[in-house]
């Protein structure tokens, strides 16, 4: 005798996020993109000539690159603010030479737990070329950024 055993995919599936804090806007990363939200720390110098390349952070033993996303948008750089963090972002890539980097923000990401139909599109003004959709999620509006065209640049650009 054969059992036939049906499931059914559960249609509104949740996504955890991370809305994160910058200068002028959200982003908004799923959770598994991001590995660990550390304290702003003392920056090693790099080699890059791009102006948002900061540096290089030393976590865990490992030297990740640290970037601002504004200034990597053409925008200009965030004050110093006394509660700014650094996110150490999983690569998208498969590139062992930079499996992590760091992005500075500007305060504590906030946990989202995003359902797919609580997620509208929105325009935009004043997207950055490393925005990839702009939208609203719970009364907050925030970018999602492009980061495998964010990982690509940061790859020439180091």
């Amino acid at each position: 005798m054969t059992q036939v055993v049906t499931t059914t995919v559960e249609k509104n599936i949740q996504v955890d996020c991370l809305l994160v804090p910058l200068k002028d806007k959200h982003l908004l990363l799923p959770n598994v993109s991001v590995a660990e939200v550390i304290p702003f720390s003392h920056l090693l110098t790099t080699n890059s000539s791009a102006d948002w390349v900061l540096g290089r952070i030393d976590w865990r033993g490992t030297l990740v690159p640290a970037i601002c996303y504004e200034m990597l948008n053409n925008q200009s750089a965030p004050a110093p603010n006394p509660n700014a963090r650094f996110i150490i972002v999983n690569g998208v890539g498969a590139h062992a030479d930079m499996p992590f980097y760091a992005l500075l923000v500007q305060g504590i990401p906030k946990l989202m737990h995003v359902h797919k139909d609580e997620i509208q599109q929105v325009d935009a003004m004043n997207m950055g070329s490393f925005d990839g959709m702009a939208v609203t999620v719970d009364g907050d509006n925030a970018m999602i950024p492009d980061l495998e065209r964010v990982e690509r640049e940061l790859l020439a650009g180091v």
